[in-house]
């Protein structure tokens, strides 16, 4: 017997890499595996479609947010008066609800852990955290994922948080994708890190074209996890050891492999010119990108102004959809129930988690100021996506689905029915955006979800508690 032992969930780690194991002898089942989803057809499109899924934290001031009557969008509410000049490019949804996070009637966290995935949230102030399911994100992710170099990237403004808060795990407010109930896909909060997970290899030049780095010119996954490698073969056994070189000189083969594939896609692939520039530009302007300081804490610097580094990384995500490195990306304006301090808006003095409960008129203001300034940013990046053309006559935006919503309706009264919901863009061809749809009170939101699905090409029946598609959409 081993003195000790490893889960199967065990991983080679090392400078931001990671490469899991094959099975050992010293591994036992400390912990039941969960069994791998099946996976929905899927049934690529034509030209690339890609989706964003942007969070509003702490609700909006709901009473500003939604037009008056369905239709053909004119002039937006107040609080979406940045979004004027997209206009024709979004669809505003009423009516949505998300019936998993109404198992607590106040809640931050369980409303987010459940956001994405439409299933109640186990509650629990530990370590074991469950959001009864996979994440919407991550259903596309796994079907687009063969297709592009990354099946998926996330992004937070915020550092995770952690603790509990009113019965809650407070981690659950830290994310919004996960692989599986258990398992978070976790946020990269530092944009100088995420561009070299997309571009590079720390120290090197980007790949600009999105290609990846050839055997001469990158660093193998094996030579950044050789320390833990050797670690663990010092405890194993001889079989174990036997099994573990095997695996490491099978992985070598297949890099390399790999690596000579890469090449002659390399001199196929055909890449937007501009999409190389804009890689290079990038890279120029990363010197002062607002990187992580203070132990994480750097959206609660006093002062400290966020927008250059929100849109970096919205310029980010924006680059990988550009060059095809991903189709499937998340953005997250802080944790559920942030306390990031906004006081670089002029007026504003207080943090958002503070001033969302307006019970007086100076609240309500900052609040109202804060909620235009996600609206402003939102702007950007669909004014980004809206100047990229495509190979297919049009936008970057026409070809992509773009989500922005919060799991309460109101960041006052903490309400769950009738969410703050945004999608922008055709999907391809396929939604038909410029109106305000009002669904029937109650309508799940993963109804929403599933024409995502289909939009992106994934032929999925159903998703958690969905009971069919939005056929307005499309009408």
């Amino acid at each position: 017997m081993n003195s000790w032992q490893i889960s199967r969930r065990t991983m080679l780690r090392g400078v931001g890499a990671a490469l899991a194991l094959p099975l050992l002898d010293l591994m036992t089942p400390l912990a039941a595996d969960e069994p791998e989803p099946a996976l929905p057809k899927f049934r690529p499109t034509r030209h690339p479609t890609r989706m964003l899924m942007m969070n509003l934290p702490n609700g909006t001031y709901h009473k500003e947010w939604e037009p008056k009557t369905p239709g053909p969008l004119g002039e937006l509410p107040p609080m979406l008066v940045p979004l004027q000049a997209h206009v024709g490019d979004i669809t505003l949804l009423s009516n949505l609800w998300n019936q998993s996070s109404t198992v607590d009637t106040i809640g931050h966290f369980c409303n987010e852990a459940n956001f994405f995935t439409g299933v109640a949230a186990k509650k629990t102030t530990g370590a074991d955290v469950n959001v009864g399911g996979v994440s919407m994100d991550q259903v596309v992710a796994r079907c687009t994922g063969a297709l592009t170099r990354f099946p998926s990237l996330h992004l937070n403004l915020q550092a995770p948080v952690g603790g509990a808060d009113t019965g809650w795990a407070r981690m659950y407010g830290n994310q919004l994708s996960w692989s599986s109930p258990t398992t978070p896909v976790p946020n990269e909060v530092d944009p100088k890190r995420a561009f070299d997970r997309l571009f590079r290899t720390p120290g090197q030049k980007p790949s600009a074209s999105g290609v990846p780095l050839s055997q001469e010119d990158r660093t193998s996954v094996l030579d950044y996890v050789r320390t833990d490698a050797n670690a663990l073969k010092r405890r194993a056994g001889i079989a174990d050891q036997r099994k573990l070189d095997e695996y490491l000189t099978a992985v070598r083969d297949v890099e390399r492999q790999l690596d000579r594939e890469m090449k002659e896609l390399a001199k196929e692939r055909r890449v937007d010119p501009a999409a190389t520039r804009a890689v290079a530009r990038f890279a120029e302007n990363l010197s002062d990108s607002g990187t992580v300081a203070n132990g994480g804490q750097y959206s609660q610097q006093v002062g400290r102004d966020h927008t250059r580094r929100t849109r970096l990384m919205l310029d980010l995500i924006v680059l990988g959809f550009w060059t095809d490195s991903t189709r499937v990306a998340t953005f997250m304006f802080g944790n559920e129930r942030n306390d990031i301090n906004y006081s670089f808006i002029d007026g504003v003095k207080g943090t958002h988690h503070e001033v969302s409960h307006y019970n007086d008129p100076a609240k309500l203001a900052q609040y109202r100021k804060i909620n235009l300034w996600h609206a402003e940013q939102v702007a950007y990046v669909l004014g980004k996506m809206k100047e990229i053309k495509e190979t297919n006559g049009g936008s970057l935006l026409d070809n992509s689905l773009v989500f922005w919503g919060g799991t309460l309706s109101d960041g006052n009264t903490h309400g769950k029915e009738n969410l703050p919901i945004m999608l922008a863009g055709r999907g391809g061809g396929v939604i038909k955006p410029g109106r305000f749809i009002a669904m029937p009170r109650r309508t799940p939101l993963c109804n929403l979800y599933l024409s995502m699905f289909q939009a992106m090409g994934v032929q999925a029946e159903s998703f958690a508690d969905s009971t069919g598609i939005i056929r307005e959409l499309t009408a």
